[in-house]
């Protein structure tokens, strides 16, 4: 089997105040690119932002030289976020003791 290329991945949350996004929380993702595409598959929300979800969560790649790259991105409910981080954690965790 072909050994998969790990890259920097993050999933940053925001929050939606005052005009803009502020980053509450980031969960750093050393993984290969299938991997951290279906966990984001997984994920719940839309992909438009509404007055009902006011929360985002940001895939992004970290390139050389420390630069960002978003490469996707979800707005969710309260709700949502909360089965998200769900998601993500048990993920992480799996990864973590599991690889």
């Amino acid at each position: 089997m072909q050994d998969m290329e790990r890259s920097n991945y993050y999933i940053e949350l925001q929050m939606y105040c005052r005009g803009h996004y502020m980053t509450i929380a980031s969960f750093d993702r050393s993984s290969c690119e299938k991997i951290i595409h279906e966990l984001f598959d997984e994920l719940r929300g839309d992909r438009q932002a509404s007055d009902l979800r006011l929360l985002r969560i940001n895939l992004l790649l970290n390139d050389n030289e420390n630069s960002k790259t978003q490469l996707r991105s979800i707005h969710c409910t309260l709700d949502e976020l909360a089965e998200n981080t769900k998601i993500i954690i048990k993920k992480t965790f799996r990864s973590v003791n599991f690889d």
